[in-house]
C-alpha cells in the first residue's frame, strides 16, 4: 500500500513536470502536442538526469551544462534549442566529452558498436527498445501502444559507475538479462 502510494505520487510528480515543461519552451508551445516521439524522448532525457548520480570526477559541474551526445542530434535539436542557457548542451556523436549518450536512429550493428565504445565510461547511455539493454545501455525507451515506457539495466549502470535513484527504479521496468 505504502509503496504503491509512493509510486503514484512519483508518477504524478513526473507527469506534472513534463506537462509544465511543454508550454514553457517556445519550440514546443508552437508545435503539436507532445506526441512526437523525439520530443518525448528529449523531455525524458532532460528529466532523467535528475535521477542519476555520476562519479565525482565525471559529474556535470554545478554551473556547467549536462552534455548530451546523440547519434542523430538533428532529430532532437529543436527540443534542446530553447532551454535556459547552461543547463544542457546537445552535441552530435562521436564526441570527446559527454555525460549522456542517446543512441537514436542507429541501425542495430552500429548501435552495438557505439554502446561498446561507451561501455565502462561514466556515461548515461540511452537506447531505443529492449535490445539496447542487452547491448549494454543503461536506459531504454520502449514504445508500447503509443506511449514511451522506460526500462533500466542496473548492472550496466553499475559498470558505468552511475547510481540510479531508487525513486526512478521503483516505477520503471527492470531489465534482468532476458525477456519472456
Amino acid at each position: 500500500m505504502v509503496r504503491s502510494r509512493v509510486q503514484a505520487t512519483f508518477l504524478l510528480s513526473f507527469a506534472l513536470l513534463l506537462a509544465l515543461a511543454l508550454p514553457s519552451s517556445p519550440a514546443l508551445a508552437g508545435g503539436p502536442a507532445a506526441t512526437d516521439p523525439d520530443q518525448l524522448e528529449a523531455l525524458f532525457v532532460q528529466r532523467l538526469t535528475r535521477y542519476v548520480t555520476w562519479p565525482e570526477a565525471a559529474r556535470p559541474g554545478p554551473d556547467g551544462p549536462v552534455i548530451v551526445a546523440a547519434t542523430d542530434a538533428r532529430r532532437l535539436r529543436p527540443y534542446f534549442a530553447d532551454l535556459p542557457p547552461g543547463r544542457f548542451r546537445l552535441v552530435q556523436w562521436p564526441a570527446d566529452e559527454f555525460h549522456v549518450l542517446i543512441v537514436n536512429g542507429a541501425p542495430g550493428r552500429e548501435a552495438a558498436a557505439i554502446l561498446r565504445r561507451a561501455a565502462g565510461r561514466p556515461v548515461l547511455t540511452i537506447g531505443q527498445g529492449p535490445e539496447s539493454l542487452r547491448l549494454g545501455a543503461v536506459i531504454a525507451f520502449r514504445r508500447v501502444g503509443g506511449h514511451i515506457r522506460l526500462e533500466v539495466n542496473p548492472r550496466a549502470a553499475a559498470r558505468s559507475g552511475l547510481s540510479i535513484s531508487s525513486r526512478l527504479l521503483s516505477i520503471v521496468r527492470i531489465y534482468g538479462g532476458a525477456y519472456e
